[in-house]
């Protein structure tokens, strides 16, 4: 084509050559002879072919591979020739037909390429159900943890209620010789004739005397008058010695830790016989003496030589029955009913005996001790109480909780900013039986709605 004529072709993109090539293709036997390719054969082909009189298409001729015989040609009519009729217009707008295996073979995916798919959907569906189970653990233990955080804080809600209740109770409430009482109506002996006395019940009681009750919300209390526990600062008060020795300790090992207790809690340096000073204890590394009194019953066990006298169980026994308030003095109206067990030297029905006897009324006879005890005390009569005493010691635990909380608290009516005072607060393991071994009874009913 010169290049007069091909300036001349009467179409868009002039400028754009006409290139023709001639490309042979074989597919499954036939063999297809493309002519003529242009990026827009739509527009300018029938123009082409109008000025030169070439007829473009697509000739199939017999392959020597197939026996099928030659197709014939599809041509398209050129500028001089008879006007393509409506069926080969048809024909030549359709793809052109291949063959079914060929057609089959293009449309299946390679076998390599389906089992890749497989695979790694295989894998997907595992990482989706080890994401699902990951999620799923998650949320369980945070769920659970909620929970268990949601019953604790409950739980701690219901404890400090209830512990202010009873502090509440015990500063504007009155007592007889074993308990709290409990009224509906609060009385007061101002207004009472002068000859007329408060009745030494009510509505209801709380004994101090250490009975476990059943509180709001799983909460379990108890009150105990620390006047009927035994003294840690008193150790030359003979209960003290006689508590030591029924837990086990040997009488040789309780004079020493007597005399060690002495000088730990008095404010000078002199050494008493079996005992231990400041310079004892640095030779052993330990903590000196604070040459005062012990600010709880925890404090004994840093005295000299104690943690090692004294076992891991038999403190746990020990514990409860003792305090710092400087008790020396006898309260069998609210002694606890181990250490009645022990001072008394009275078994299981012994010590029922003296418990029943002591809610008929007050014992205020070492006589009558002796008729229920069949033992006689060397106990001046002038050093027994008949009352509670103004310290007392509260415990409030969560019946799912293996620890306690108490507190000791001291009673001040007539002080000048407010009716009582709190001295110590300590937590402590719950143990499965009592102080004496016994197995622990139920927790009673307390008689009062602010504690329901």
């Amino acid at each position: 084509m010169s290049p007069a004529r091909r300036h001349a072709l009467p179409f868009p993109g002039a400028s754009i050559g006409v290139r023709i090539r001639r490309e042979m293709v074989k597919l499954h036997g036939v063999a297809c002879s493309f002519v003529l390719r242009s990026h827009d054969s739509r527009r300018w082909i029938p123009a082409f072919a109008g000025m030169t009189g070439f007829t473009p298409g697509i000739v199939c001729r017999h392959s020597r591979e197939s026996g099928n015989p030659p197709a014939e040609p599809i041509t398209d009519a050129g500028a001089g020739g008879r006007e393509p009729s409506a069926a080969r217009r048809a024909a030549r707008a359709r793809p052109p037909r291949l063959a079914p295996r060929v057609a089959a073979a293009r449309a299946r995916p390679p076998r390599l390429a389906r089992g890749f798919v497989l695979v790694a959907t295989l894998w997907a569906l595992a990482a989706l159900a080890a994401l699902a189970a990951y999620i799923d653990g998650v949320v369980a233990s945070d769920l659970r943890h909620a929970f268990e955080a949601r019953q604790s804080l409950q739980a701690e809600l219901a404890r400090r209620s209830t512990e202010a209740t009873l502090v509440y109770l015990l500063a504007t409430g009155r007592m007889n010789h074993r308990a709290l009482i409990l009224e509906e109506e609060q009385r007061f002996s101002d207004s009472l004739p002068e000859d007329e006395y408060l009745p030494d019940h009510g509505d209801g009681e709380i004994l101090v005397t250490g009975a476990v009750y059943a509180g709001p919300g799983g909460i379990r209390f108890s009150i105990q008058d620390e006047g009927g526990l035994v003294s840690v600062n008193a150790p030359r008060f003979p209960l003290f010695a006689t508590l030591l020795e029924h837990s086990g300790v040997a009488a040789s090992e309780v004079r020493g830790i007597v005399a060690r207790v002495e000088d730990y809690i008095d404010s000078d340096d002199a050494l008493t016989l079996n005992g231990a000073e400041r310079h004892d204890y640095r030779r052993r590394g330990e903590e000196p003496p604070h040459n005062w009194i012990m600010a709880s019953p925890q404090e004994l066990r840093d005295v000299l030589g104690v943690d090692e006298l004294i076992t891991p169980d038999q403190w746990r026994h020990l514990r409860p029955l003792l305090t710092m308030r400087p008790v020396y003095s006898y309260n069998f109206n609210t002694m606890r009913p181990e250490i009645l067990a022990i001072l008394l030297d009275l078994d299981e029905r012994g010590v029922q005996a003296v418990l029943e006897e002591r809610a008929r009324g007050p014992l205020m006879r070492l006589t009558r001790l002796a008729l229920l005890s069949g033992r006689h005390l060397d106990i001046d009569d002038t050093s027994l109480n008949l009352l509670p005493s103004r310290f007392m010691r509260i415990a409030v635990w969560h019946e799912s909780e293996g620890s306690r909380v108490l507190s000791g608290v001291t009673l001040t009516p007539f002080g000048d900013s407010a009716p009582w005072r709190k001295d110590y607060r300590y937590s402590e393991h719950i143990a499965t039986t009592s102080g004496a071994g016994t197995p622990r009874e139920p927790p009673l009913a307390a008689s009062t709605a602010l504690l329901h």
